[in-house]
């Protein structure tokens, strides 16, 4: 009864949070007029002033990180404060106390129709120390697929026709973070218990797979299916690696699998897309207590 209990309590909590509104801007982050950025942020006022979400950092780079956000709405003065706290995930080799958190207050029209953010961000690393600061300049990202459909729609009825077959997979892939060949995806965690699901979320196109856990081969020559296969993981004191490599592309090239890392309080997802003999690498590091300076 318990068990039901809680599948029913928890399958609740995913849907809640399945159905979130977010404001979705899309752009840069501008440091010292030379460097830029890609950066994406995703905001949710969960109530008359709380505002709560992510952002993504370098997205399909080499450095791609999703950092969880924290804030607040002031809807009499139009003042929107936030800042990220806490690293969800990084593609990027660097220890987690070396990642500047953007730190933001501005002016805004409004919360509901938040169409762009333009103004100066502060860094600060994870134990409170300045580091870098710049400037945001995004939009929402409604208008950017407003355009797109526009132009599909020329597209549609002009000579060059194939080209929008190019435009509808980048709309789609902002929904979803992969991981590609030879890439490393750190997840930093903070419970000790997760279970590892994956599973074929497409075409079943017999897809198939090693796995291995730790360097340790778990699932040999194994056909990607639309079940799950849950395979529960215990993360102590050290960090512990999923490792997938690809044995061949089906008969839908690339080799996928969709992997979903569910915890207390965390839930991670994300996909591999691998050729025949690639794989890809994803490491759940415990996550410390930063060591903050007087």
């Amino acid at each position: 009864m318990k068990l039901v209990v809680f599948v029913f309590l928890l399958f609740n909590s995913i849907c809640s949070i399945s159905q979130l509104k977010y404001r979705e801007l899309s752009g840069v982050i501008k440091i010292n007029d030379t460097l830029f950025i890609p950066y994406e942020l995703y905001l949710n006022r969960s109530n008359s002033t709380d505002i709560n979400g992510y952002s993504i950092t370098d997205k399909n780079g080499a450095h791609e990180t999703k950092s969880a956000i924290k804030g607040s709405y002031n809807s009499i003065n139009k003042t929107l404060k936030f800042n990220e706290f806490d690293i969800l995930y990084t593609k990027s080799s660097f220890k987690t106390f070396d990642f500047c958190f953007i730190h933001f207050e501005g002016k805004i029209k409004g919360f509901e129709n938040l169409k762009a953010l333009n103004g100066n961000f502060y860094g600060k690393y994870e134990n409170g120390v300045n580091c870098i600061d710049g400037k945001l300049i995004l939009i929402n990202k409604s208008k950017i697929e407003s355009r797109t459909k526009k132009l599909e729609k020329k597209l549609n009825k002009s000579k060059y026709n194939k080209l929008r077959k190019n435009i509808k997979p980048k709309l789609d892939s902002i929904k979803l973070e992969n991981i590609v060949a030879n890439e490393n995806l750190n997840v930093f965690v903070k419970s000790k218990t997760y279970t590892l699901s994956i599973y074929d979320s497409g075409k079943i196109d017999n897809d198939r797979i090693n796995l291995f856990i730790d360097n340790e081969l778990i699932l040999e020559n194994y056909s990607i299916k639309k079940e799950k296969k849950e395979i529960p993981l215990n993360v102590k004191k050290s960090k512990v690696s999923v490792k997938v490599v690809a044995l061949n592309v089906g008969s839908s090239p690339p080799n996928t699998v969709k992997i979903e890392i569910m915890g207390e309080n965390q839930f991670i997802e994300t996909r591999t897309m691998l050729k025949e003999k690639e794989s890809a690498l994803l490491t759940l590091i415990p996550k410390k207590k930063p060591e903050h300076k007087n």
